[in-house]
């Protein structure tokens, strides 16, 4: 197995190795890997679920609440204050190359659907937040969490291929 170097890398391992990407994201934990049980995959899925529970939520949303932080595979996970305008630029880079691989599946970057999970990565951020200040993680171990992610992902790609 080679490491995931480069955004096409990254972009080329959703589509075919997707339980790759999510065993990944579920080895970074937030906050600067301050919160057991608090990975970028539990955070992904939960703003899944956000995005999901709206019945006005496109395909291409929901599987972009599933991706918006895949970047973080190549560049970490920041605490906020620490995310400098460098750091921001490479991350909407790499989202770019997920976006160009994946061009009928997601939307755009100035679409209503992108804001609309920007809008559920705040406020789940927001909950995780309020729950580790509460002394409380924000979620329990959820062992199925690879394979869950994993299946929207492809099940998502798959249905926009007509596979």
């Amino acid at each position: 197995m080679s490491l995931i170097q480069t955004p096409e890398q990254l972009a080329d391992a959703i589509v075919t190795d997707p339980e790759r990407v999510a065993a990944c994201l579920g080895r970074i934990h937030r906050f600067g890997g301050q919160v057991p049980n608090c990975t970028v995959l539990r955070h992904s899925l939960e703003v899944y679920h956000r995005i999901d529970a709206d019945p006005d939520s496109s395909d291409a949303a929901r599987l972009w609440a599933l991706l918006h932080d895949c970047h973080e595979i190549l560049t970490g996970d920041v605490v906020r204050p620490y995310v400098n305008a460098r750091l921001r630029m490479d991350q909407q880079a790499i989202d770019d190359a997920i976006v160009r691989r994946l061009p009928l599946c997601l939307p755009q970057p100035e679409s209503m659907s992108w804001e609309s999970v920007v809008a559920a990565d705040r406020a789940v951020g927001e909950f995780e937040i309020l729950q580790i200040q509460q002394g409380r993680a924000p979620y329990e171990l959820y062992t199925f969490a690879v394979a869950s992610w994993a299946r929207l992902v492809r099940g998502f790609i798959e249905r926009r291929a007509g596979t």
